[in-house]
């Protein structure tokens, strides 16, 4: 069955550019294999075998003079398999066409769209033209030529290095900065946005920053308030140690924000962008993923570099290792948790979400419990556990809703006679969290109050 990636054909019709066109819509794309000599559903058709070595031929000579830019490392051709095919690479070097005359050909540049092939728009053409031109585009001349390197510079001197400027290739063969130097300089035009928000939404900002200057100073800037906003919850068992959990794995945090910047796309106009919630981190990046890779490509340890000269420098100076396993590291952090890491790329720019590992939801809900009195009560409440900031930041003993309830058992086993506002302070929350935890333990026949409201104690059942 047809898809986006694989076309099937009779022959090669006497319409040559139909042939083309399918061909460089699999180049501006994903890539594909044509299948030749087949009917419309993939059965070969063995009538067709006496023209494979003549459609050898004319495909060789299509490769060598039929399309621009160069194709004949990216289109291979098989004739002896069963059946005829053709395999197409995504390209590097978008948008790519076929001839029609002389020069460049628009009408000869097509996408391929589910299974069908099609003209690409104006608009689809700059877009791959731009794509294209990102994997150069830090090598050419910067249009500012009066930069300097004030903050970069004392970085590699702290790491007991020279920041050459010729060494790091900073300079065109004509000694011109060109712009991988004006994003490492002090006066990048380009600025990184930070804003911590209360709650699950945008409505509420609790703190917000631009950081501007050198990427190298805007990475340092990001990182050191990513690691303030990376909340602690912390946890006393008993041992000697107490249990601290991170709310994010500092690697895959680390990791996320340091990939923004060395494969974004800078020819595009967005701003590298980080944005906390109580439950997630969204981090921003300008552009897709380079030179056709896909998330299980690099899952599975492909590595492609838009930015080489950039990543050469932050490997220098310690931000990287650049050994290509930032990705795989993350999704490593997050073995266990029962949300992973969610990437959602498009041709405008990557989104990387983590999720935080002590965040819980609870919605409303209504509880029927034995009160200290013997009595029934009914409790209706909304119970928000979204812990602020301030509270987290703080060394306030923290538990998750299981653990809390554990304490409680090991507390009016040695203290029968607690009461509930006793227990709220002892746990650092409020009343009507013990009385819920209360509500939960009676209800699952763990314990049970015995005697009056005043002389009575509680009895653990289980």
């Amino acid at each position: 069955m047809e898809d986006k990636r694989i076309e099937y054909k009779r022959e090669i019709s006497k319409k040559t550019k139909d042939l083309k066109a399918e061909i460089v819509s699999f180049l501006n794309s994903d890539g594909g294999t044509i299948f030749l000599g087949v009917d419309d559903n993939g059965k070969l058709l063995e009538g067709k075998f006496k023209y494979y070595k003549e459609w050898e031929e004319t495909l060789s000579n299509w490769m060598s003079n039929a399309f621009e830019p160069n194709v004949n490392h990216l289109i291979n051709i098989y004739p002896n398999g069963r059946p005829f095919r053709i395999k197409v690479k995504s390209g590097t070097d978008k948008p790519y066409f076929f001839k029609d005359g002389e020069g460049f050909n628009s009408k000869g540049i097509y996408l391929r769209v589910g299974s069908t092939k099609r003209l690409a728009s104006f608009e689809e053409v700059q877009r791959l033209i731009y794509k294209s031109r990102a994997h150069k585009f830090e090598r050419l001349v910067s249009l500012n030529q009066d930069l300097t390197f004030t903050y970069a510079t004392n970085i590699f001197k702290e790491k007991g290095l020279n920041f050459d400027i010729y060494g790091l290739q900073l300079y065109t063969p004509n000694k011109e900065f060109n712009n991988a130097a004006l994003y490492l300089n002090d006066q990048n035009p380009t600025i990184t946005k930070f804003a911590v928000f209360q709650g699950l939404t945008v409505t509420t900002f609790l703190d917000k920053k631009e950081f501007s200057g050198s990427i190298i100073k805007q990475l340092d800037d990001v990182l050191y308030f990513a690691n303030l906003s990376n909340r602690k919850k912390v946890v006393i068992t008993g041992k000697p140690q107490r249990d601290e959990y991170l709310d994010y794995p500092k690697r895959a945090l680390r990791e996320a924000i340091v990939n923004c910047y060395c494969h974004r796309n800078w020819t595009l106009s967005g701003d590298i962008k980080i944005e906390f919630y109580d439950d997630r981190v969204l981090i921003f990046s300008p552009g897709s993923l380079p030179d056709g890779l896909t998330l299980n490509n690099i899952k599975e340890g492909m590595s492609s570099k838009r930015n080489p000269i950039i990543v050469n420098a932050l490997d220098k100076a310690d931000y990287i290792e650049n050994y290509s396993t930032g990705v795989r590291r993350i999704f490593e952090d997050y073995i266990g948790f029962h949300k992973q890491p969610y990437f959602s790329i498009s041709d405008n720019g990557v989104i990387v979400t983590l999720y935080n590992r002590n965040y819980s939801d609870i919605q409303e809900i209504d509880v029927v419990y034995e009160g200290q009195s013997g009595e029934n009560d009914t409790l209706t409440m909304k119970i928000d556990t979204q812990t602020t900031q301030n509270d987290t930041q703080s060394e306030r003993v923290k538990f998750t809703p299981v653990e809390r309830r554990k304490q409680i058992l090991d507390i009016i086993i040695k203290e029968p006679t607690i009461t509930s506002s006793l227990l709220a302070e002892r746990l650092s929350v409020s009343i009507v969290t013990i009385k819920r935890d209360i509500a939960k333990l009676t209800g699952e026949g763990l314990i049970k109050y015995e005697g009056s409201s005043k002389s009575g104690k509680w009895v653990v059942l289980e």
